[in-house]
């Protein structure tokens, strides 16, 4: 079986493993490549992260806009690298993600192929039924006060009000003002 890796970062023989949003030092890989070059962009810095997608009951990949035009935003003429390691060993499943594994070790990369733009490789698969953009229109006020209340929680935990310059206090103030007008110092 092939196991996906994306990644910003171009020329890499080895995948190391880096401290994640979980708390450990892991390689995330997908069995789905359309998963793992959604993680070729970093939207946020790490401990934090904002991958809204999901899939349909057919397995296809959606991403959740929750800001007007999101994804052209943010992976508009962004390059990414598609790692592929085969047969992998020692592989765990902590997230909820259906088609996400971890792996604790350093792995050889089997192959690598570089994606000029991101955004524009999307929009192919989204033709071909593969992915879909669910635009913020089409995003029940249910879910909208789902996303609002898990970034105001982060700003909250974080004490990101404190810290107004820090990446993600920017990310929120610029696409969620009322979420950073609603968080507590």
């Amino acid at each position: 079986m092939t196991f996906y890796h994306g990644s910003p970062i171009g020329g890499l023989n080895k995948l190391e493993p880096f401290l994640s949003e979980h708390g450990r030092h892991y390689i995330y890989f997908a069995t789905n490549p359309l998963v793992a070059l959604l993680y070729a962009v970093k939207p946020v810095p790490k401990p934090f992260s904002f991958y809204p997608y999901g899939f349909d009951k057919h397995g296809n990949v959606i991403y959740s806009e929750y800001y007007e035009n999101a994804f052209y935003d943010l992976y508009k003429g962004k390059a990414g690298y598609l790692y592929e390691c085969d047969n992998l060993k020692n592989i765990d499943t902590p997230t909820q993600i259906p088609c996400a594994y971890t792996c604790t070790e350093p792995i050889e990369v089997d192959r690598a192929r570089m994606i000029p733009d991101l955004y524009a490789f999307y929009k192919e698969q989204e033709e071909k039924g593969l992915f879909r953009v669910k635009p913020k229109k089409d995003i029940s006020d249910k879910e909208m006060n789902w996303v609002f209340d898990e970034l105001r929680e982060e700003v909250e935990k974080n004490g990101l009000k404190k810290k107004p310059q820090h990446a993600m206090s920017i990310f929120i103030q610029k696409h969620f003002p009322a979420v950073w007008e609603a968080a507590r110092n």
